[in-house]
């Protein structure tokens, strides 16, 4: 009876478990989760979402998180070498823009250096 009531137990609890693995986590954890590598293609948005809601456990004890963070990298590079919209590696502020406060700099410092020469002459 014990053996019976054992075998049950082992049984129901694989069976609960299995959906219950899979129960709230994208698909792209799943599969990786499943597999040990990603099985299916998944959009950039996918992979961000399931990068973002990885359970704790799965980020410390399996090598998810690395396999999902490859796929998104490939999927930016790719996106980036076909022309697709992303932010350049490019200044923040417009080439003409930088120049003319370069420009405003140093005329404020050549006015501050001609200020103190004249306090310093006296009147």
């Amino acid at each position: 009876m014990l053996i019976l009531v054992c075998a049950l137990g082992t049984v129901s609890a694989g069976l609960l478990a299995g959906p219950a693995q899979g129960a709230g986590l994208s698909k792209a954890v799943v599969d990786c989760e499943t597999n040990g590598h990603l099985t299916h293609s998944y959009t950039i948005t996918q992979l961000r979402d399931a990068l973002a809601t990885i359970p704790v456990a799965v980020n410390q004890y399996s090598i998810c998180h690395d396999v999902l963070q490859r796929a998104l990298d490939a999927k930016l590079a790719a996106l980036h070498s076909s022309g697709g919209s992303g932010s350049g590696g490019g200044p923040f502020l417009p080439t003409w823009l930088l120049i003319v406060l370069v420009v405003l700099v140093l005329g404020g410092a050549g006015f501050g250096v001609a200020a103190l020469r004249k306090r310093r002459r006296g009147p």
